[in-house]
């Protein structure tokens, strides 16, 4: 893979990689250095994301190799195909910058990062997809799936993640949410990282 690649095809965010090639990219410590990947906000939200999922899926195997069969990896790979998508930067929603004569705008797709983000610093989750509905009010409904470690009190679970939600839009973003909804689609065995408070 070489710099030159870019512009050939669309590719995440525009910039003629795959998410194949963005997963190549992070196994070699994103070295050497590719401009086109390393200057696109999509690129990096989707290495920041293949990186979080790496250290966990690190984590549940190193943990549970002598009980347990190899996360099925064809789950690793919808959930990230899911990230790629949910990164596109969508439409740009205006907000006030406090000074005249500038406009501020933020991404839906940066938007939905801050969910993904907030809903992954809850202890046992680990958000797999997230939709977003903005308003022309300024107001949106966030719908997000995860997958919560066994054992884990669902209800109470569910709670933080909203909360986390709802505290991340607040602080760094344009819209507030009118709801958010948050489905548990799947468990998987905790780690000593998902279990620290």
């Amino acid at each position: 893979m070489t710099d030159e690649k870019a512009g050939t095809a669309p590719g995440v965010g525009g910039s003629g990689y795959s998410l194949d090639d963005l997963s190549a990219y992070s196994d070699r410590g994103r070295r050497p250095s590719i401009a086109a990947i390393d200057s696109n906000p999509e690129c990096q939200a989707v290495l920041d994301s293949i990186e979080r999922l790496g250290r966990l899926s690190r984590e549940l195997v190193d943990e549970s190799a002598a009980t347990l069969p190899r996360p099925d990896e064809s789950w690793i790979q919808a959930l990230l195909e899911s990230i790629a998508r949910e990164v596109r930067a969508g439409a740009d929603i205006p907000f006030p910058s406090g000074v005249e004569g500038t406009t501020v705008t933020m991404t839906e797709g940066a938007i939905r990062e801050v969910v993904r983000t907030a809903g992954d610093t809850v202890p046992g989750v680990l958000v797999s997809r997230v939709h977003l509905e903005v308003a022309e009010d300024g107001t949106a409904r966030v719908a997000l799936s995860v997958s919560v470690a066994y054992a884990r009190p669902l209800p109470a679970v569910a709670a933080q993640v909203r909360e986390a939600v709802q505290e991340a839009l607040a602080r760094q973003s344009p819209i507030a949410a009118r709801e958010i909804d948050v489905t548990v689609d799947d468990i998987h065995l905790p780690t000593a990282r998902m279990e620290r408070p």
